[in-house]
């Protein structure tokens, strides 16, 4: 049954509240199932969803949490984070969703929220509480660790309890939760939700998508992202059809099983980002994957970063021998002050991309066209037109309209988009405008009645689907002994496949002296955001505004231009004699470490003694390093060993002797 029959395309017999929308759900026989692992699944009807939550919510109420409260969720796990966040909304309590990482950025990001938000609980394990608490000591904020302790709600003291809690009275208008991001000095941002600003938008999500309630949904995006809970939980639940969750840590250490469970569920709808496509095809081995269909597929929402049309051919083309459709990629465009969604493609239709001249890319500028052949032209996905309720428009700097194929700021409004940021009127206030238009912080044009961007005048960098921001990396880098008074400026490249950082440095010596440096900045940024760094480049100057804020757009149009190839070549051929210091006998196992690095970070010279942390590994390399390690060595080596022997030598000796003790 399609959507439109279902709903009769009425706004007002769709459900008003998420409450409303899980009463309805329960009374059906839908399930939610999570995905642990290959042979490990837990299945959960919406009904014992429903009753789970409440039993949950009358120990949140126990525990001295009332309506109106809000609550900072850290959940370890899927089916843990969907327990209390279903709690949390039955009872009215405004959910703050953050990553429960261990990382410092993740820390800090935690004990922003917690100050900035009124009097919150959070609810989180004894282990993520102790790191925590931790953190705020080594970054002197140790006056928090009281209140901390006092508003947590430890997961390990959930008990099984009898008594059932009643759902509270809930309004359209009444929040339900808040998403955070970074705001433009790096202090988070609190995009505040209603329940009217999620219902209008799941709404259009699902006449968007042409959803049906045959649609069986599968996904490993984040719940703590908004595509993952908006557009692969509360959708679902809403048009009460099956769902599967799988962790995004799951995905990233066995990336074909998302394939594999697309096969086995028979799943009509997934998503991924640009990353994602580019993992899977790195371990995607067609000779072993003869069991795979996936004809039952019908979209995968491709959006949270730019999206590649290179990317995204190689990712049908492989898989096309399994029964993939050229239609099945599906560009989207959306933003977390739109709740989810806010301009979408035709379903049925393959991915549609225009050529056009890269030296054009200033606002205001007329967009000339190009094509594949000539020099200076760059590909651009088109992302479709906004959806249903919501309005899109591409203005000049005063908010007026712009004709098609010319540069400006994308705006959007209607019934989806948030009234407002959390606590914060000035922003607001310079966000939205006074008849409604919010300012994305993106900048593109239309073309033939489709949005096209082109980059981002707000300093948020997303990489892999995650977002950071520049002012945070930037602060990083300058924290190192070895920057001096030089100053670092972050923002995306066009990468092979998607967007990639780049971390731009004011430096006048010579480019020998740099190497170091470059190095000191990939190591930090790795360990304390988990983020790796595509090129380090030296400038002279950063090109600023008249009141001396630094131009990051204008840095990533210089490298698109091409002006700092000679000085990365400058630079990778200096890199060069390093990596042929130490030349490992053939054959031998720190040879074949060596080859796995090099597939793994193709950009990078490493020689064996090098500390593969300390020149800026990522997380997701690092779990592609050890997947290529287990695949080689069965059973010998842990993830956690690459901590105790984090260069290729010192790894090497470490499996020569697991092979000495074996014998």
């Amino acid at each position: 049954m399609q959507l439109i029959d279902k709903y009769n395309m009425s706004a007002t017999s769709f459900p008003a509240t998420l409450t409303e929308a899980l009463q309805n759900t329960a009374k059906g026989n839908k399930s939610i199932t999570y995905i642990k692992a290959k042979n490990d699944e837990l299945t959960i009807s919406y009904a014992e969803l429903y009753d789970r939550a409440l039993h949950l919510l009358y120990q949140l109420q126990q525990a001295g949490v009332k309506q109106g409260d809000e609550l900072i969720l850290l959940a370890e796990n899927n089916e843990q984070f969907v327990d209390v966040f279903w709690a949390a909304i039955l009872g009215g309590i405004i959910v703050v969703p953050l990553n429960a990482s261990s990382q410092n950025t993740a820390h800090k990001r935690v004990l922003s929220v917690f100050q900035k938000l009124n009097k919150p609980f959070i609810w989180t394990s004894a282990d993520a509480l102790q790191q925590l608490l931790k953190y705020a000591d080594e970054w002197q904020q140790g006056a928090l660790k009281p209140h901390l302790q006092a508003q947590s709600l430890l997961a390990e003291q959930r008990m099984p309890d009898q008594n059932k809690a009643n759902p509270a009275e809930i309004k359209p208008q009444d929040t339900a939760f808040i998403q955070f991001s970074s705001g433009s000095t790096g202090e988070p941002k609190g995009v505040v939700l209603t329940h009217h600003n999620l219902m209008s938008n799941i709404r259009s999500i699902l006449i968007g998508s042409k959803a049906t309630e045959d649609d069986v949904s599968l996904s490993w995006m984040p719940l703590t992202h908004d595509m993952g809970i908006i557009g692969f939980h509360l959708s679902p639940l809403v048009l009460n059809t099956d769902v599967y969750l799988m962790s995004s840590e799951l995905f990233v250490r066995r990336p074909n099983l998302w394939l594999d469970k697309i096969s086995e569920k028979k799943a009509t709808v997934s998503a991924s980002p640009n990353f994602g496509y580019q993992h899977v095809l790195k371990y995607f081995k067609p000779e072993k994957q003869s069991h795979l269909d996936l004809s039952a597929l019908r979209l995968i929402f491709n959006g949270a970063e730019q999206i590649s049309a290179a990317l995204c051919r190689e990712f049908n083309a492989t898989l096309k021998p399994f029964g993939f459709k050229e239609n099945v990629i599906f560009p989207v465009y959306g933003l977390a002050e739109a709740s989810l969604a806010a301009a979408f493609t035709e379903p049925a239709a393959a991915v549609q991309s225009i050529f056009i001249n890269r030296q054009h890319l200033q606002l205001g500028d007329h967009i000339i066209l190009s094509s594949e052949q000539q020099e200076d032209s760059l590909e651009m996905v088109l992302l479709g037109s906004a959806v249903s309720d919501t309005g899109l428009i591409v203005a000049n700097d005063a908010g007026q309209e712009l004709a098609e194929l010319t540069l400006g700021y994308v705006l959007i409004r209607g019934d989806n988009v948030t009234q407002g940021y959390y606590d914060d009127a000035e922003l607001t206030a310079a966000t939205i405008n006074a008849e409604g238009w919010l300012d994305t912080g993106d900048i593109g044009f239309i073309y033939q009645d489709q949005l096209v961007l082109t980059g981002r005048l707000k300093d948020l960098i997303i990489v892999n689907g995650q977002n950071y921001h520049a002012h945070d990396l930037e602060q990083l880098c300058e924290t190192l002994s070895e920057m001096g008074e030089q100053k670092a400026a972050a923002c995306t490249i066009p990468g092979d496949n998607g967007e990639a950082l780049a971390m731009f440095v004011t430096y006048k010596g010579e480019l020998d002296d740099f190497i170091p440096l470059a190095n000191a900045i990939r190591a930090v940024l790795a360990k304390d955001a988990g983020i790796e760094v595509a090129e380090v480049i030296p400038v002279s100057a950063f090109p600023k505004t008249t009141s001396g804020k630094v131009q990051r757009f204008n840095l990533s149009n210089q490298f698109i231009a091409g002006e700092f190839v000679a000085t990365l070549e400058q630079l990778h051929q200096l890199s060069m004699p390093q990596a042929d210091l130490q030349q490992s006998e053939a054959g031998s196992i720190e040879q074949q470490l060596m080859q796995i690095c090099k597939e793994v970070m193709p950009e990078r010279q490493i020689v064996p003694t090098d500390d593969l942390f300390e020149i800026g590994i990522s997380s997701l390399s690092l779990t592609q390093i050890h997947e290529r390690l287990d695949q080689l060595f069965p059973d010998q080596i842990d993830l956690t060993d690459l901590f105790d022997y984090p260069s290729i030598s010192a790894l090497a000796s470490f499996l020569e002797q697991q092979s000495v003790d074996r014998e």
